[in-house]
């Protein structure tokens, strides 16, 4: 299993040609773009939205696939509108030479893009004091989406994850969770996937909540309604415990799923209030 999924990171981390289309969707003058943070030895860039008005209620930072581009997943993604509504500050980081380290020890050559991460949202919680810290949020495509694994087991501000192109596995099998808090989950798949098959996304389901939610048991996926969901989407939770989230995309293959970051966040957002009443 550690092979297969050193292969496939490696696969993941070049890049593919399935990753991205031609957006139609331009990035607006209301994305602060190419800030800079300083971070172990290197300088680091990321843009950043935020709604105009309103009441900041969370951060999502969006981690993109390897071989891809900051500009070209702000474009995939289209998040404006969803951000104004729920009054979410969306964080896109770039990853060291287009990838992000998303399982091996960070040193040398190799990003410590975890320390990274953290490092940003706390700098963003500066620039936006009002930021809840349980509403703090990672969402990935493919290598992107291998980082938010990791991230769900090893950041100390992340508090839930949305996961596409992608499946769970801990580093080294070790999931330390050093919040101490449950972390939700919500993994989207392209039933056509060729590169991460979604039967591999369903079998990790388990492991997931074994190592990063309180749930005393499990049970099997099922099928959930959910309200809002495009047509060919359908989603299936574990029938023991409703804070892993697995959505099916019927048609779609290794891509970023249309409207992920907003069923993510639907999703994360609603888990971690019901985890808190």
């Amino acid at each position: 299993m550690k092979s297969l999924r050193l292969i496939l990171s490696f696969v993941l981390l070049i890049g593919c040609a399935c990753t991205s289309s031609d957006p139609s969707h331009s990035i607006g003058e209301a994305w602060s773009q190419n800030n800079s943070l300083s971070f172990d030895g290197r300088t680091r860039t990321y843009s950043v939205y935020a709604p105009a008005e309103g009441e900041i209620r969370g951060l999502i930072v969006v981690l993109h696939g390897g071989g891809d581009s900051v500009e070209n997943m702000i474009s995939e993604i289209a998040v404006e509108t969803m951000a104004d509504q729920n009054g979410v500050v969306v964080a896109v980081p770039a990853g060291v030479d287009n990838g992000w380290n998303d399982e091996d020890p960070p040193g040398g050559d190799l990003a410590d893009d975890v320390g990274f991460i953290d490092a940003l949202v706390r700098e963003l919680k500066v620039g936006y004091p009002s930021l809840p810290s349980d509403k703090v949020f990672a969402h990935g495509f493919s290598n992107g989406g291998g980082l938010a694994t990791r991230l769900a087991c090893e950041s100390s501000q992340i508090r839930g994850v949305g996961v596409i192109g992608n499946y769970y596995m801990s580093v080294g099998g070790e999931c330390p969770r050093p919040t101490g808090e449950e972390i939700p989950g919500w993994f989207g798949a392209g039933v056509d996937d060729g590169l991460v098959l979604v039967e591999t996304v369903r079998e990790t389901m388990l492991d997931y909540a074994a190592d990063l939610t309180d749930c005393t048991s499990m049970g099997s996926l099922e099928t959930v309604e959910v309200a809002g969901l495009a047509d060919g989407v359908l989603c299936k939770q574990l029938s023991d415990c409703d804070a892993v989230r697995l959505c099916e995309y019927a048609d779609r293959g290794h891509e970023v799923l249309p409207d992920s970051v907003a069923a993510a966040w639907r999703f994360l957002s609603d888990a971690v209030d019901a985890k808190a009443n």
